[in-house]
């Protein structure tokens, strides 16, 4: 009895000098604004509702803008986590330093630049010598690509003059060339959609994520214009900006998704990078038109006999 007696003592007494560890909470609990490029708005912002659900107590006020206005916010130290699809330059991670901060650049997804026409244009299959073309001005009619075409001038609209599809139709498609100056630009993708699916003789440029969507009428994009498939020579066979080429990168202009990080501890950000990076989130990309970073391998084991 004595015994049993002084083991309890000594289990009290041992449990008592233990000190309690405190659960580090900070990646998970808090508050956050998270600046997103608008090319890829609507695949990001399932990705917040999923992890502030699973995390209670987190909330991410997300905000949709051009790469321009979010890079901008970032130098200047207003936001800690955006969007990008391209790493940030010598300078611009320089300017970052500035202000005492950490960058951590994740990849998290493959996104690409798809071209829309009007559902009404019988021609929605074009090579990428016809894009360079159709966007440096050296083509401006459609009958210059297809001669029995009644359709006139071709007019290019793009979702945003500062948006990272336009600085990709610049850096990876037209230069060293300029960009026509006879294109357009309106606010977002979804306006994209709207002007091209009232003129003929319109192509949109926006990001691919978008193809899988529905506009504000809740209606699916593809319903209202059609994916141009692309073809890198004549004799090649066409691709559409589709998830599933995206990833093999048979179509040619996919470009990768970055969030840029600069905060200095793990907080919340740090948190909300881990989630999507993670299975869970590269899950929710699986379900969207853009491919994720990170595949999951499946083994399947075949048998000859039952």
């Amino acid at each position: 009895m004595k015994n049993i007696l002084y083991i309890t003592l000594l289990l009290l007494f041992l449990s008592a000098c233990t000190p309690r560890v405190e659960v580090d909470h900070s990646m998970h609990e808090g508050q956050m604004d998270f600046y997103c490029d608008e090319s890829y708005a609507n695949v990001l912002q399932q990705q917040v509702y999923v992890f502030t659900r699973t995390n209670p107590g987190a909330f991410v006020s997300m905000s949709c803008m051009t790469e321009r206005d979010a890079l901008e916010a970032l130098l200047n130290d207003s936001v800690r986590l955006i969007t990008m699809n391209r790493r940030l330059t010598k300078g611009e991670k320089n300017k970052i330093l500035e202000n005492q901060l950490n960058t951590n650049e994740t990849h998290i997804a493959v996104d690409a630049i798809a071209f829309v026409v009007n559902k009404s244009n019988p021609d929605s299959v074009l090579t990428t010598e016809n894009i360079r073309d159709i966007l440096t001005g050296k083509v401006t009619q459609w009958r210059e690509i297809f001669p029995d075409s009644k359709l006139g001038k071709i007019q290019v609209i793009f979702d945003n003059r500062n948006s990272s599809t336009v600085r990709y139709a610049v850096d990876s498609i037209c230069a060293p060339d300029m960009l026509f100056n006879g294109v357009s630009a309106v606010e977002n993708s979804l306006q994209v959609v709207d002007e091209v699916a009232k003129r003929r003789n319109a192509i949109g440029v926006m990001g691919a994520a978008w193809i899988g969507a529905m506009d504000s009428a809740q209606v699916r994009v593809r319903e209202r214009v059609s994916p141009v498939r692309i073809k890198k020579t004549p004799e090649a066979p066409a691709y559409g900006p589709f998830q599933a080429y995206i990833a093999s990168a048979d179509y040619p202009y996919f470009r990768s998704i970055y969030l840029i990080n600069t905060e200095s501890n793990n907080g919340l950000c740090t948190g909300f990078t881990i989630f999507v990076a993670g299975q869970r989130g590269q899950k929710i990309f699986e379900k969207s038109n853009i491919s994720p970073a990170r595949i999951e391998e499946r083994v399947v084991n075949i048998k000859d006999e039952f």
